[in-house]
């Protein structure tokens, strides 16, 4: 699995607005298809994931603040589970090698129950609350569940029950 930064936003625009994956990003905001433009910001990080030569997709990662990441998911359908829950596992120890991120979050709508099980199962994300009300998809208002993960420190070894303190 071979992960890389990615400024080529022609790439990521046909990525994002993959069939498949147009519709899943956004809320009743999103414009049409032909109207999306890719936000270039330099804080933004488009990851494009590969298997060897065929390209699975991409996450990108919004800086909420310098050590803090929103996360988000575009893989395409059609990937075989096992690829896609690699590139899950392995992307975030990418990013806490690779960037300043030390905590990853997601807003995942409380409908789209296949990205809560990837963020949970596979990214190792756990719930921390609910923010209601908050995503507007064909004029039903869903919750979004609050999901994170923070970067493993010296703290978190399993030989250690206070950070600094053996067992």
């Amino acid at each position: 699995m071979r992960f890389e930064r990615s400024t080529d936003l022609k790439l990521v625009r046909a990525i994002l607005t993959d069939t498949d994956i147009y519709d899943r990003m956004g809320d009743d905001g999103l414009p049409p298809l032909e109207e999306f433009h890719v936000p270039d910001h330099p804080g933004i990080w488009w990851v494009t994931v590969w298997d060897r030569e065929r390209l699975l997709g991409l996450f990108a990662f919004f800086p909420e603040n310098a050590i803090c990441w929103a996360a988000h998911v575009a893989l395409f359908r059609g990937i075989h589970p096992r690829l896609t829950a690699q590139a899950g596992r392995e992307v975030v120890d990418w990013v806490f090698a690779n960037t300043p991120c030390l905590r990853l979050t997601a807003s995942v709508p409380a409908f789209h129950r296949a990205a809560l099980r990837f963020g949970k199962r596979v990214m190792g994300l756990r719930s921390y609350g609910r923010n209601r009300e908050s995503f507007l998809k064909r004029g039903i208002l869903w919750d979004q569940v609050l999901m994170g993960r923070s970067k493993p420190t010296a703290c978190d070894a399993p030989d250690r029950d206070v950070c600094g303190t053996a067992k």
